[in-house]
């Protein structure tokens, strides 16, 4: 008999949490439906969840942001007024387990989104290719399974089992395609203790604000196990034997915000300078900007990466203290570029080199984390020093004299993962979620309140690349300290009319303070909010409709710059001279910054069968 309550207080915040969150989300909770299999020892569950989501874009696009090169495919091809989604998911969930110990999961998500039947409209800055030239109509092979589809891809994969060890001690193990996060944080995916563990759907996070961290993960082919030594103790280790990117919006998709980025981008345009033939008849003025084609994108190794964990939960404290380490690799992409020298076939071509992604490795992540119950607040805590993280950098030039001398933006060569700086750096996130109750206003209400926080201690490598340098002067040039703040709130009405319950989910996030040393951490004045209406019929069927939109400032270029004069670049470039192209953005102050044009309203209906 097995007499031992693991780790109750950690338990009961991450269903207090999850309730929340999935309230705030639209997501009902919903009992599976469960095979009679004629032995009582065995339980099998089959859940289809069938969502479809409606979103059209209700702002126009702002010019500023429209003529930038390299970050509006998708903005130049969704007008305001238009569909930017019309999808339909359906989340298969089979769940077979004997005797409460050994077992199996297998979940597939299959999709199809008509809005991407035929996307693409007059864009001459696109970053697409079709046979080496711009092709405004055509997005990547990648973009057209993952946005359009119809396909489908399985999530978790695994098989389980557990065994007990006298009246408190438990030992189980899980082996396959599955995710586990640990830490306390909820919204701050970049500053908790989990960072890594994961690949990460940005792409969710992005459309909608206030998604819950763990819900944005992509499950990882691992091997995990867990040993509740007794009821204060519980030991935890794991071994990746695969890697997963975090999965940003692709080039040329409504909430695409990079164009050159991730698998669905084909070039980049070199907008420092425009080309001086440009405009003169024959080929070698066809070219407005000369543009580098995307490369290799180097990857970390499948294995290697592993975390050890430790909670205690002793009486005298009344709540659960978590310990971590954890080596992991970067799951948010880097650039390097590797132009060549530029004569007539560059000019008449517009093919002036390439640029290759890259992911870095062997990151150091040391955490600590505290879950308690404070005046009926269920708080969460997260501690955490990174050793060799990558830092917010320009990206990497290759140029062997340029690079040899350290200059800004510049690197002698490119082994596939020194384009960027590194370093050190402290995280936090304080987070508290209560509940009100019955009120003249509500009939319940759940508040969540998450604070982040970032310091950068040191720069180990490739200084002359991370963005806190003074020779910097971008809108997100680094500071030493930043700080986020991201809040849920949920009211709720009950049987506003019979079998139907009424909530408004509001989610908002914004930079306090400072800009991240990492990428995605956070920048003073910038985020994102939404706010909505949503209905749950019968516990069985929820509506929602939404307003989401982002925020946040970036530089646009005044003035080219010359010998005489320094432009309004963000970097100095080869000569110092800090070139740009007027009316060309130089700089952002974070990712919402970017797709600050993009409000739309979203309509979703989902049900579980």
């Amino acid at each position: 008999m097995n007499n031992n309550n693991k780790i109750c207080h950690s338990n009961l915040r991450r269903g207090l949490l999850a309730s929340a969150v999935l309230a705030g989300l639209g997501i009902t909770p919903v009992q599976a439906f469960e095979f009679d299999t004629g032995n009582e020892d065995v339980s099998v569950r089959f859940d289809n969840t069938f969502k479809f989501n409606y979103a059209q874009r209700v702002e126009a696009p702002n010019s500023k942001l429209a003529n930038a090169w390299n970050n509006n495919d998708g903005n130049r091809n969704f007008s305001s007024g238009s569909p930017v989604s019309q999808r339909l998911d359906v989340l298969s969930e089979l769940d077979v387990v004997y005797k409460k110990q050994l077992g199996f999961r297998v979940s597939a998500n299959s999709w199809y989104d008509h809005a991407y039947d035929d996307v693409g409209s007059f864009n001459p800055s696109t970053n697409q290719l079709n046979n080496g030239r711009p092709d405004s109509n055509h997005l990547s092979g990648y973009a057209e399974r993952y946005y359009n589809g119809p396909s489908s891809e399985i999530l978790d994969a695994f098989v389980f089992g557990s065994t007990e060890f006298g009246d408190e001690s438990l030992l189980s193990a899980k082996a396959g395609q599955h995710t586990l996060y640990w830490g306390e944080s909820v919204l701050a995916f970049a500053h908790g203790n989990s960072y890594g563990q994961s690949g990460l759907d940005l792409s969710k996070a992005l459309a909608v604000p206030g998604t819950e961290a763990k819900e944005l993960f992509i499950p990882r082919n691992q091997l995990s196990t867990s040993f509740t030594v007794n009821s204060e103790l519980t030991l935890a280790a794991q071994y990746f034997l695969d890697w997963d990117a975090a999965r940003l919006p692709e080039s040329g998709t409504y909430l695409g915000f990079n164009d050159g980025i991730q698998n669905g981008g084909h070039n980049l345009s070199l907008i420092a300078a425009r080309n001086p033939r440009f405009g003169t008849p024959g080929p070698l003025g066809a070219n407005e900007f000369l543009r580098l084609t995307n490369g290799h994108t180097h990857t970390p190794d499948k294995r290697g990466d592993f975390g050890l964990m430790a909670k205690w939960s002793p009486a005298w404290l009344d709540g659960t203290l978590g310990l971590y380490y954890r080596k992991t690799s970067d799951i948010l992409p880097n650039l390097v570029l590797q132009p060549v020298a530029v004569g007539p076939a560059q000019l008449a071509s517009g093919n002036a080199g390439s640029y290759n992604q890259f992911y870095v490795d062997d990151i150091d992540v040391y955490g600590l984390s505290l879950a308690k119950n404070v005046a009926g607040v269920s708080v969460g805590f997260d501690l955490s020093y990174r050793h060799n993280m990558a830092l917010s950098s320009v990206p990497a030039t290759v140029n062997p004299a340029l690079g040899a001398a350290n200059a800004p933006g510049f690197i002698e060569s490119f082994d596939g993962e020194n384009g960027v700086a590194r370093g050190n750096t402290v995280h936090a996130v304080l987070n508290g979620l209560t509940t009100f109750g019955d009120t003249p206003l509500w009939d319940s209400s759940t508040l969540l309140v998450e604070l982040g926080y970032s310091r950068w201690l040191d720069v180990t490598e490739n200084k002359q690349l991370f963005k806190g340098e003074d020779w910097y002067h971008g809108v997100d040039k680094v500071t030493k300290d930043n700080f986020i703040l991201g809040l849920n709130f949920n009211p709720t009405w009950y049987q506003v009319f019979p079998g139907v319950d009424l909530s408004l989910p509001v989610s908002y996030n914004v930079g306090l303070s400072g800009q991240s040393a990492v990428q995605m951490g956070g920048n003073k004045g910038t985020g994102s909010y939404s706010v909505g209406v949503g209905m749950d019929v019968h516990s069985q069927y929820r509506f929602d409709l939404k307003y989401v939109d982002n925020f946040g400032d970036f530089d646009t270029c005044g003035s080219a710059g010359n010998a005489a004069a320094q432009g309004d670049g963000a970097a100095p470039g080869a000569n110092g001279q800090y070139n740009c192209v007027p009316g060309q953005t130089t700089a952002f102050a974070g990712t919402p910054a970017q797709l600050k044009d993009r409000g739309m309203v979203t309509f979703t209906f989902k049900t579980t069968l």
